[in-house]
């Protein structure tokens, strides 16, 4: 299955390959602009109540320096974590290279100081360094290698399940006009579907996550705002005077920066007023429709060069997603289906039930931004 498009295009299935009672196919095309997440997500299947998300160790290509360096004595670079430092990397700090010789210890490399040419300066704790490239003789054995195993996240699969109760008095009524449906049951387990769309949706943005830990323990799943931890930030800076160039910096350089591919924005109603007053108002792309014939929402503004922006309702205002859309995607285990129990007394009764989480990988390459409380023409 290929995951090219992300969230652009709506999740090109009417059954879902669900028999019988399928109301996730139906669910996926009513809801595709309401529920962003649940709609437009490819879907893949799971088989356990929980499962393994996977953040592959980049080599970091900026950080900052965790000490000061003198300007004539001073070979040990201080770094956060030297986990992904060679003997061999060239690495920048001001206008100055430096030459990793050795990395003695997982905070401390070993330098040649005012290499390829360059002057040696002073620099301060907390200065910018950036990860040049890693060079060689070509003569060099028993090279050490620096490990390759990512790091993970255990995802839980959450159940959600809504039910629907008709009496049979109501049921009889026949001249009942709501929304479409045709009798009060059918509303009853419309309105059952929106619940569980919602609540998954609600949850694969908002969810904290808590495990499986016995028969009576309500798992839930983690949604976008744990999961992306490098590229979070809740308090904006600008955040009561947002602009066009804290937008990219909070999402679409932050995810460059840590190796991503971002593709997808998306964000809080309130994001379309603000674009107008950026004077870049989003521009509708042609995404086509559903077999209902609702076209699918989605736009573009000029400034961000293609990325396509997702309005999505249920996101909290002043909110913003970016996702490099390739490594997003539903796990479902038990697609939403609808369970009649049947009849109990004079009532008509079922429930909608469905299993799943969403799925993350590499949290680096996406970005989480929220707390933004007004937007200011640039």
């Amino acid at each position: 299955m290929a995951y090219e498009n992300g969230p652009t295009t709506q999740y090109n299935s009417f059954n879902a390959g669900v028999i019988p009672n399928d109301v996730y196919g139906v669910s996926i095309n009513w809801y595709v602009n309401r529920t962003p997440l649940f709609s437009r997500l490819p879907r893949l299947g799971v088989g356990s109540a929980q499962f393994l998300i996977t953040n592959d160790d980049y080599r970091p290509r900026t950080f900052a320096i965790g000490a000061d360096l003198n300007d004539t004595t001073d070979v040990t670079l201080t770094y956060p974590s030297t986990a992904s430092l060679e003997v061999g990397d060239v690495v920048e700090i001001g206008s100055e290279k430096v030459l990793v010789t050795a990395v003695p210890s997982s905070t401390t490399a070993t330098i040649t100081r005012a290499y390829a040419g360059s002057t040696e300066a002073a620099h301060t704790s907390g200065d910018a360094a950036y990860l040049i490239t890693n060079t060689r003789t070509g003569a060099e054995v028993d090279v050490t290698a620096v490990s390759r195993i990512p790091s993970t996240v255990v995802q839980n699969v959450q159940t959600i399940q809504h039910a629907y109760s008709v009496g049979g008095a109501l049921q009889a009524d026949t001249n009942y006009v709501a929304g479409g449906e045709q009798t009060p049951l059918q509303r009853d387990v419309m309105m059952a579907t929106q619940h569980v769309v919602d609540d998954y949706e609600g949850g694969a943005y908002y969810g904290t996550g808590v495990a499986l830990a016995g028969a009576t323990t309500k798992p839930a799943m983690k949604g976008l705002r744990t999961l992306i931890t490098t590229n979070n930030t809740t308090s904006p800076t600008n955040a009561n005077a947002y602009k066009p160039d804290d937008l990219i910096r909070d999402t679409v350089q932050a995810c460059y920066s840590h190796g991503g591919n971002p593709n997808i924005l998306i964000v809080s109603t309130d994001f379309l007023s603000g674009l107008a007053k950026w004077g870049h108002a989003a521009m509708r792309i042609n995404a086509g429709s559903t077999v209902f014939g609702t076209p699918i929402d989605l736009f573009e503004a000029p400034f961000l060069n293609g990325i396509s922006i997702i309005p999505a309702p249920l996101l909290r205002a002043g909110t913003c997603i970016c996702l490099s859309g390739a490594e997003v995607r539903n796990r479902i285990r038990r697609p939403m289906f609808d369970k009649p129990r049947g009849s109990r007394g004079d009532a008509f009764e079922g429930d909608i039930i469905m299993d799943g989480a969403i799925e993350l990988d590499n949290q680096a390459h996406h970005a989480w931004v929220s707390g933004i409380t007004a937007f200011s023409a640039s």
